[in-house]
């Protein structure tokens, strides 16, 4: 897509700017705010944003009547005020930016760090809308089971026919793993309804969220870092209200250098497998995970066993259906092609490095949400497990979050957008690291 080359471009040349020694990472002065009211304005913030997004997706159904009997409203291209809607998601990403880098700097209690994720999370679970219609998609891969990888032209009965209305019949191959598909199945199962079924995968959400800040925690962070985690708006719009089953992944990942971590390798391994078999890529995003290892015969082969295994059982699970869902999306032509495919180029190229032992560049952290042939919001927390060895790399990442998503959300980019890359790139090198 033609709308993501200035984003391709933008992150190759951070990392050049990077490469040649210079800093990316802004400060700025923030008031010394005691870490409740930083809290208290992260969650403002992001309830406006879902305020925002609930008025994106009734404008939609205003043109779209259909759209009017969805149990969880979606916001779409064809909104009302598309500049005033992506204004507001960018003014208030802004502010939460500025929020977690204050909370960042504060010494947030636990109790703080709680109440603050529990308010996310409630706002998050009873959420009238969604940004994205994926969470519909895995309803109907739930109730294909296995035949998701080889999705029937037969429309879906009763109400679960709006799942037909959002991606029309037959659905694409399911791009996840065998693993997914039974927790999927198996979680939503026990709820009749559409309504209900989207609501259990949003709980769901909220388990891996609390499985991520539980593998933090185990790998060690200081609580100032797990804050920044913990009560960060855009984990929970694309994790919890907006139910993407990435986080699963990157919770085992996490899980996984937690394990290396603890000198338990063999259980490490074993995890990334499991998380592969989420979504198979995540095999490669863990590959900076094992970099702790001293002993470079056993973690290039614990790298290698990981890959093999996650492969062979992927494919035993999903079998060719399951490729033909990997590759599904095929990269556009001309100069987007060739852009992206550089930038995957690269992105295999520094998780491979980081596997060997090599430097981490906070840069590389937006690289690997553009692996793909496309870049997704909900790739956004691509780049965790390898800033996880590298505090500041780490803190920067999570900080700029909820700015960066909006920023390459194609729902709501404009024709202006590219000038807010080129500010914010440009503001990103005015600074040096986050301490």
């Amino acid at each position: 897509m033609i709308v993501f080359l200035p984003y391709y471009v933008a992150a190759l040349a951070l990392l050049y700017i990077e490469l040649r020694g210079r800093g990316i990472v802004p400060r700025f002065a923030l008031p010394a705010w005691p870490a409740p009211a930083w809290v208290a304005m992260l969650v403002t913030c992001y309830a406006a944003q879902l305020e925002v997004v609930r008025y994106a997706a009734v404008t939609v159904a205003a043109l779209e009547p259909w759209r009017a009997a969805l149990p969880i409203a979606v916001a779409e291209h064809g909104m009302a005020h598309p500049d005033a809607v992506a204004a507001a998601l960018l003014v208030l990403a802004t502010l939460q930016v500025a929020a977690l880098a204050g909370l960042y700097r504060s010494s947030p209690s636990l109790t703080t760090i709680v109440a603050g994720f529990l308010a996310l999370v409630a706002l998050s679970i009873w959420s009238p809308a969604t940004i994205s219609p994926d969470v519909y998609a895995y309803v109907g891969d739930a109730l294909l089971g296995r035949n998701a990888y080889q999705p029937p032209a037969t429309p879906f009965p009763g109400e679960f026919a709006s799942i037909d209305r959002l991606f029309h019949p037959p659905l694409l191959p399911a791009p996840y793993g065998p693993l997914w598909i039974a927790i999927d199945r198996l979680i939503t199962a026990p709820f009749e309804s559409l309504g209900g079924k989207i609501v259990a995968l949003r709980v769901l959400g909220t388990v891996c969220y609390v499985g991520l800040l539980a593998a933090l925690r185990a790998y060690g962070l200081p609580q100032r870092a797990i804050a920044i985690a913990a009560v960060n708006p855009c984990i929970a719009q694309q994790y919890v209200a907006d139910a993407h089953n990435d986080l699963m992944g990157i919770a085992l990942v996490v899980a996984a250098a937690a394990l290396i971590s603890a000198r338990r390798v063999y259980a490490a391994t074993g995890t990334v497998v499991v998380a592969a078999l989420v979504k198979l890529p995540f095999v490669l995003l863990a590959l900076p995970v094992f970099a702790p290892i001293r002993s470079r015969a056993l973690r290039y082969a614990s790298c290698a066993a990981a890959i093999a295994v996650a492969v062979a059982l992927s494919f035993a699970g999903g079998g060719a259906g399951y490729l033909h869902g990997l590759t599904v999306h095929v990269p556009a032509a001309g100069a987007v092609f060739f852009t992206n495919e550089l930038v995957a180029l690269v992105a295999l190229v520094l998780l491979g490095l980081a596997a060997a032992g090599a430097r981490r560049y906070a840069s590389a952290v937006w690289i690997f949400p553009m692996m793909s042939s496309y870049i997704a919001t909900w790739y956004m927390t691509y780049g965790l497990p390898y800033a996880l060895a590298r505090r500041r790399v780490l803190a920067y990442l999570l900080i700029a979050l909820p700015f960066a998503t909006a920023l390459v959300d194609a729902k709501f980019i404009r024709p202006w957008t590219p000038a807010v890359l080129v500010a914010a790139v440009a503001l990103s090198l005015q600074g040096r690291s986050y301490r």
